[in-house]
């Protein structure tokens, strides 16, 4: 059985050991989350140590990407790890207890449904990144064959950082409970968590070092882009920029599991589901539930805006306007992606997305192609080195997108994302590769024409494991350091050189973290310090929604125009 390590170090983030590579997390119930759908997707069960610095935990994670107890430890065996995840459906004591011990505000009640990629990453999903876990080792289903993972043949992985016992980086200390009790809660995947997109992808060929031809390598330490003109303030306002009187609030349950989004508020507890209107505060909609959401999105759906979650092999859109949501029966398996406008459903080698009747067949694309996104009736997919290919759902047209090659010597060598008329690859010279520590090119591309929008010189050591995430309601998305302007595809800030670590943006908000445990709100050119839990920004930016610590969620009117856009 193939071993992982998850560890937590100084620095406060959690890493993952995997097939010889390391990957970072915020925190714990992220990486097992990852882990499981590392699982699924390449049909392999997992052992996993998890080490806290303190005690070590061990847990295991079968085939179908299921938590369970741990079997007996295999002596001599070596821990290896790295992934992205989804989360599972039930977990046994010991796995609640390890992910309960280090939340993050992107994992729990915080979170806003990252398929606000409805218009917007997240996150939760940057699909095509995660095919470099999927291609360490190829599925052994005979009947999942397509896509087909491709052994990684590339330069030496990065090794386990040293674990000390340091506790993990933590929010500022509030008097409410912790927010994240179990891996299982919806908050753990509402944003961000998109799916696995194993790719049939050809890993470049390897230049030898010491040729001639080898791409020039970086140390991580070494600034490659000029550090953004960022100011640290104070402010007095809960939000910045926002009134402090609220518009509406609404008192949750003290451990209930709390998402925002534009298309709605949504509250799980003790087997409840609630929906509340973002611009009133009154209940839209409230049932039972047997099985607590693992996702949930804005999205579009035959044009019509709807907030969509998924239950076990259920999901439910509750479409604007009306009263109750609309059912769907879900494949055996399936597995989601918010990385375009619209969901787009992977079961076996089946594709398909929601409609307002019901599921709708998807096309596959044709072998050695990758699905990736569908925006506008479009789907997206490619092979390794392109062209994209959008193929139109209603028409059965097909369109060929090049990419724009941001300099002559250099190809392709890792997809992070596709979807919401962007496309977010690396670019680097032969040889290298998302882990060989060597200057590469982080490029936005237009998925109208293939025309570069911008283009960011980094090393692998920053960017190249990281995921694309896509922030509520559209605006921001960013990967590692740099914040991106989702809809023009700009890059607006590099926190590189700072001790700033970016999370899931709410509208033109990105909540952060500086100097390891301090909470901010990045706005604008602004880092502001403040504890302020920001669920999500709504009505186009004239609503900030909070979660205050006295488990009462406040909506606060915009003071003016002004804005960064």
């Amino acid at each position: 059985m193939t071993r992982a390590l998850i560890s937590v170090s100084d620095d406060g983030f959690t890493y993952i050991s995997l097939n010889g590579a390391t990957s970072r997390y915020s925190d714990t119930g992220q990486a097992i989350s990852y882990l499981g759908d590392y699982a699924r997707e390449t049909a392999t069960p997992l052992t996993v140590t998890i080490d806290d610095g303190e005690k070590k935990t061990d847990i295991s994670i079968d085939a179908q990407g299921k938590v369970g107890s741990a079997p007996k430890p295999e002596t001599g065996g070596a821990h290896s790890a790295t992934g992205d995840t989804t989360p599972t459906a039930q977990t046994n004591s010991s796995a609640e207890a390890a992910a309960g011990s280090s939340a993050h505000d992107s994992t729990a009640r915080g979170s806003a449904p990252q398929g606000s990629a409805a218009q917007d990453p997240a996150a939760h999903d940057s699909a095509a990144h995660d095919s470099a876990a999927a291609r360490t080792e190829p599925a052994n289903s005979s009947n999942d064959a397509y896509p087909q993972g491709t052994p990684f043949s590339g330069p030496a992985p990065a090794t386990a950082p040293k674990v000390t016992k340091t506790q993990p980086r933590k929010r500022a200390s509030r008097n409410r409970p912790q927010r994240l009790k179990k891996i299982t809660v919806p908050g753990l995947v509402l944003i961000g968590l998109a799916i696995l997109m194993v790719g049939a992808f050809v890993v470049p060929n390897i230049v030898p070092v010491e040729s001639d031809d080898a791409p020039q390598t970086i140390g991580s330490e070494q600034q490659v882009n000029p550090a953004s003109d960022l100011s640290v303030d104070k402010t007095r306002d809960v939000v910045p920029s926002f009134d402090n009187s609220p518009k509406w609030e609404a008192e949750v349950p003290k451990h209930a599991s709390v998402t925002a989004s534009d298309r709605g508020v949504l509250l799980v507890n003790d087997g409840k589901l609630e929906v509340l209107d973002p611009d009133t505060g009154k209940s839209r909609y409230k049932d039972s539930i047997s099985k607590s959401p693992t996702f949930a999105v804005d999205t579009v759906i035959d044009g019509r805006p709807a907030l969509l979650w998924q239950s076990g092999n259920t999901a439910e859109a509750l479409f604007d306007g009306d009263k109750k949501p609309k059912t769907y029966q879900l494949p055996e398996n399936a597995r989601i992606t918010s990385a375009g406008k619209s969901v787009l459903i992977k079961s076996g080698n089946k594709l398909s997305t929601f409609g307002t009747d019901g599921l709708e067949d998807v096309p596959t694309p044709q072998a050695g192609s990758t699905p990736m996104a569908i925006d506008d009736d479009e789907l997206f997919s490619s092979d390794w080195n392109g062209p994209v290919k959008a193929k139109n759902l209603k028409t059965g047209s097909e369109r060929d997108i090049k990419l724009e090659r941001p300099a002559d010597e250099l190809q392709i060598i890792d997809w992070i994302s596709a979807g919401h008329g962007k496309a977010i690859t690396l670019w680097g010279e032969q040889g290298a590769s998302t882990n060989s520590g060597h200057r590469i090119q982080l490029v936005v591309h237009s998925l109208e024409d293939g025309s570069i929008l911008s283009t960011v010189t980094t090393t692998t050591d920053i960017v190249g494991e990281k995921t694309w995430v896509r922030g509520q309601g559209g605006k921001r998305a960013y990967i590692g350091p740099y914040l991106f302007n989702l809809q023009s595809g700009l890059l607006l800030m590099d926190v590189s050189s700072r001790d700033i670590h970016l999370s899931e943006p709410r509208g033109t908000i990105v909540p952060c973290t500086m100097d390891t445990n301090t909470s901010c709100l990045l706005a604008g050119k602004q880092a502001f310090k403040t504890d302020t839990d920001l669920l999500a920004v709504v009505g186009d930016g004239r609503e900030a929604i909070v979660l205050g610590d006295d488990s009462t969620i406040r909506a606060y009117p915009k003071k003016s125009d002004t804005q960064d856009r």
